[in-house]
This record gives C-alpha cells, structure tokens and sequence, in this order.
C-alpha cells in the first residue's frame, strides 16, 4: 500500500498496559516509603508528604473506578496524582523512578518488539516513523533506549513532566494532559501539516477507544490494530473503520511493505 508516514499509539500498543496506571502506582509508593524513611530517621516535615500519599491513594481508587465505567476522563483521573504525588518532589528522584519502571518493562517482555521490529523495517525503507500518546516521554524514551531503538522514531509527541526551579531545585508541578481527549488534533498539526501529508498518506497504530477519532479521519485500512488489543476492540475497529489487524509479524510485515 501507498504511505509516507507511521505513527503509533504507546500504551496499549507498544507496551502492554494500556494506561500509565501501574508507572504511577510505581512512583507513588517510591515516594510513600522515602515519606516514611525520612519519618524514621527523625525528619518530621516528611509528615506531611506522607499524609498527601494517603489521601491521593484514596482519591485514584476512586477516580479509577469512575474511569473504568466510562464516568471520568483519564485526564481528571490523573489530577489528584499531580496535586498530591508529584507536585513539589524532586524531578530527577521522580525521573530516576520512572526510568527505572521502564527497565523493569523491557525486563519483564512487557513491550511488543513485533510492532517495533515492523516499524523499523518500513523506517528503513524510507518511511518516516512516529508516536502520538498520552503517556510521557521520560518513558517512552527509555524504553527505545533500552531495545536499541532510539533512532527509530523522527518525532515522538507525548505528555511530559512540567517542572521549576525553588531555591536552585528543580521541582515538579505535574504531568502535562496536552494529547489527552486531542490526538485527532495533534495528528492534525503536528504530523500532517508539518509534513505536508494528507490523510491518505498516513498509517496509524492504535489500540482503544482514545483513537478512535484517528480512525475516523483515515481512509479504509490506514488503521492497524496492534497484537495486544483487545478481541473486543479488534472486531469493532475491523468492522467499524476496515481497519487492518493482523495475526503475525509475518502478516504486519507484508502489509506495510
């Protein structure tokens, strides 16, 4: 098929979680037994922090809970995480943690080398190669880093971690929403306007619910859906939008080619 550009979704369709839950859960409970070690060894203003964990674990149950039934954006899911886990922590402790989940996920098998491997073949047939995702590219790039393929995507448009400067420290504010509930949007502005692309031209990777606005902006087997989505979403994005879901590696390969 005729193409110039592939972009792909990250959680759900790179890497096996289909939201940053489990990385969040990671740094939060980092930051719950630093709370408790500085406790131990006298330092009383880690109560507070301590007190900000507790509240925060009760207040992402719950909001969870509301996104898992289509009640809560992901977005509202994840500002009591900003509000109360991160904001005024230590960027590189925060970063350190997120880096470390990520080799933890190469370790584990956790990221789909297949759609990676496919990826890279079309890159180096002269494709141009991207991702568009709601996670943060603390992670994603350590991840590429890890695999050895950090030179495989030309842009990478995902959240990231806003941070400033107090008393010479830098200190985080949140993770930024910017792609959340806007990938139709961003495929817009950042990929086919940059480039010049039309819809045509595009080949997009894309696992759930959250692309599917991205599937409605392109033609008949433009969308490809990912080995590790769901038999649910598999049959619906077939039938809904002639997406394309392949079986093998085998079967992806001789598409894109």
């Amino acid at each position: 098929m005729s193409y110039r550009f592939i972009v792909s979704d990250w959680n759900g369709t790179i890497l096996k979680y289909p939201t940053d839950e489990n990385q969040n859960k990671k740094i939060a409970y980092t930051l719950l037994n630093n709370a408790k070690s500085k406790i131990k060894k006298g330092n009383l203003f880690a109560l507070r922090d301590l007190g900000q964990l507790i509240l925060a674990e009760r207040e992402l149950k719950k909001c969870f809970e509301k996104y898992q039934k289509k009640e809560l954006p992901l977005q509202e899911v994840y500002e009591p995480f900003n509000k109360r886990v991160l904001y005024g922590k230590g960027y590189k402790f925060v970063r350190n943690v997120i880096n470390q989940f990520a080799d933890d996920c190469v370790s584990k098998g956790d990221v789909d080398k297949r759609i990676l491997d496919s990826i890279s073949l079309a890159h180096k047939h002269g494709s141009k190669t991207g991702i568009l995702s709601t996670s943060n590219d603390i992670a994603i790039h350590r991840t590429l880093i890890r695999l050895n393929f950090e030179n495989l995507f030309d842009v990478i448009e995902s959240n990231s971690l806003v941070t400033r400067y107090i008393k010479g420290e830098r200190k985080l504010v949140g993770f930024t929403f910017n792609i959340n509930n806007r990938k139709p949007e961003y495929l817009e502005t950042r990929f086919l306007r940059r480039y010049n692309l039309k819809e045509k031209d595009v080949i997009y990777f894309g696992d759930s619910v959250d692309d599917i606005g991205i599937a409605d902006m392109l033609p008949a087997g433009n969308f490809i859906v990912p080995f590790l989505a769901t038999d649910e979403f598999r049959e619906f994005a077939t039938k809904r939008f002639g997406a394309f879901a392949p079986d093998t590696k085998k079967d992806l390969d001789f598409y894109l080619k």
